[in-house]
């Protein structure tokens, strides 16, 4: 079976804010700055002073390259740590007898453990990703090792504290359900695309769990984790995307983030998928995207495989290819709906059961599927591969040709 959501609609312009979408990678560079000593939780509010001293102003610059600590925490304490921009790192302890922490970023003029997180508007899920809360279920005690999982937790930040508001606004405005217009909500998603983002890396590097009755991790006594920041670049023109602007090219584009946000423009067949998807369960759980000229203008192409949160055992539920234009608008290149019979040939998805994967090859886009010819499990296939191969042909890629790719012989 072959049937996945593709991008086979008609030709649409995206417009994409290089600003907002600037592909930035942490840092290497890393400030000097070591952690503060955690601070203990003990009231709704904390007092300001306990607000760690803000970094020198030329660390707070939205250009800055990156921050980068080690810190440590115990069951209770609330960390925070002032990283630039006007934000602070937090852990926030649950409360309560639970133990664990949500990590956040905060306007370091907001000391309240309530304060607008910076995170959230511009993360996937826009609330309650599991990303950003180290939970005790979490872990897993292997061999007398703890694994944590996710590990690192990745996500995105809004990079100066200012835009933290402005960010929900849209978010609120563009992504959830309201009387205004789709184009106010559109009009919004882009004005959101426009607020520079950093890209963070939770990493857990050691930690104390007292284990249960059940052997399983009960209480998280301590942890030590690493933090990298990447702040956006100095600062683009807003209107990059717009007309007259001279595109850079599409990899300068962030199209995970994207993707992981505005995938209902792109995959009209997804904009359900909010509803479909359990509470704070994340809508687009991976994305992958490959590069190369697909139709012969000498500029690359992406083209993205994805999975759902509705994906089996199948694997990728959607794909399809992306374009930037000269005025840095990006277009979703069409491609055809499968046929049920090409040059003669029928019984094209015989054997076939889903796990796709993409590739470019001499400037062709190939849909890759391992063949099972009997009732092998899902890991081993014994049947070799199927491609289908597709050619631009100016407005659609359609179908080129279908390559059986026999199995490797055992011992060669």
């Amino acid at each position: 079976m072959r049937v996945l959501f593709r991008a086979s609609l008609p030709v649409l312009s995206l417009v994409v804010a290089l600003a907002g979408c600037r592909k930035t990678t942490l840092a290497t560079a890393q400030s000097s700055a070591t952690a503060g000593p955690a601070v203990t939780a003990k009231a709704a509010a904390t007092p300001a002073a306990s607000i760690a001293p803000a970094l020198p102003e030329a660390q707070k610059s939205p250009a800055a390259a990156g921050f980068q600590l080690t810190g440590e925490v115990t069951r209770g304490q609330r960390f925070e740590k002032n990283v630039g921009s006007g934000l602070v790192f937090r852990l926030e302890p649950f409360a309560g007898e639970d133990s664990g922490w949500t990590i956040g970023l905060v306007p370091a003029s907001e000391p309240s453990p309530a304060s607008l997180d910076c995170i959230g508007p511009v993360s996937e899920p826009l609330h309650g990703s599991n990303k950003l809360s180290i939970d005790p279920a979490q872990a897993s005690i292997v061999n007398g090792r703890t694994y944590w999982t996710p590990d690192p937790r990745e996500f995105y930040f809004v990079s100066n504290a200012s835009d933290c508001k402005p960010a929900w606004d849209l978010a609120n405005i563009a992504y959830y359900p309201s009387k205004l217009s789709d184009q106010e909500r559109e009009q919004a998603s882009e004005k959101l695309f426009q607020i520079r983002t950093g890209r963070g890396s939770f990493r857990i590097l050691d930690s104390k769990l007292a284990v249960s009755p059940q052997k399983k991790p009960g209480v998280v006594e301590w942890l030590k984790f690493d933090l990298e920041l990447a702040f956006a670049s100095a600062p683009d023109v807003h209107g990059s995307s717009g007309a007259g602007a001279k595109s850079g090219g599409i990899r300068e584009i962030d199209l995970e983030r994207f993707l992981k946000t505005r995938y209902a423009e792109v995959q009209p067949d997804l904009e359900n998928l909010e509803q479909e998807c359990g509470q704070g369960e994340q809508r687009i759980r991976g994305i992958k995207v490959i590069y190369g000229d697909l139709d012969g203008d000498g500029q690359d192409e992406a083209a993205y495989e994805g999975f759902t949160c509705m994906s089996g055992t199948a694997g990728v539920d959607f794909f399809g290819v992306l374009k930037r234009k000269p005025d840095g608008k990006l277009t979703a290149l069409p491609i055809e709906a499968e046929r049920k019979e090409f040059k003669g040939r029928r019984n094209l998805n015989e054997g076939l059961r889903g796990h796709l994967s993409l590739a470019v090859e001499s400037g062709r886009l190939v849909e890759i599927f391992p063949v099972y010819p009997a009732g092998e499990p899902n890991c081993c296939p014994e049947g070799g591969e199927r491609r289908f191969v597709y050619r631009w042909n100016g407005q659609v890629f359609v179908l080129d040709d279908i390559i059986d790719v026999p199995p490797e012989k055992s011992g060669s």
